[in-house]
């Protein structure tokens, strides 16, 4: 378990993308349950790191493909499911505190890089 950790994800999908309505159910989309698979196989390669079940401080830098408007919101569920799925914590709820930065378009990377904190370390 650490105390702070960072991560470069790739751009998540949006809100809108990332689920699909099927016979009344909501359910995550193909493309959200790619993304998911991409942010496991990521994590993986960091060595699975975890930050365990206190209260969380995260700080987000947004990199986007394009010039077009957005909604920071949007984005933040794709990433955050996908690191509670992976193990880096126990769930998005433990996070008390966030703070979301747009950051200059980059079209040959677009990204979100996360930084995690343990609040009862900071």
């Amino acid at each position: 378990m650490r105390d702070r950790i960072q991560i470069q994800l790739p751009w998540p999908p949006s809100v809108n993308g990332y689920w699909r309505s099927v016979n009344n159910r909501q359910i995550i989309s193909r493309r959200g349950r790619e993304y998911r698979e991409a942010v496991l196989a990521i994590i993986a390669g960091l060595g699975n790191p975890s930050v365990g079940d206190g209260d969380l401080e995260v700080w987000e830098e947004f990199y986007p493909p394009t010039l077009r408007r957005y909604d920071l919101d949007n984005f933040r569920k794709a990433y955050r499911d996908a690191l509670s799925h992976a193990g880096v914590w126990g769930d998005d709820s433990q996070i008390v505190e966030d703070h979301g930065k747009k950051c200059a378009k980059d079209k040959d990377n677009p990204r979100v890089v996360v930084t995690i904190e343990r609040k009862d370390q900071a």
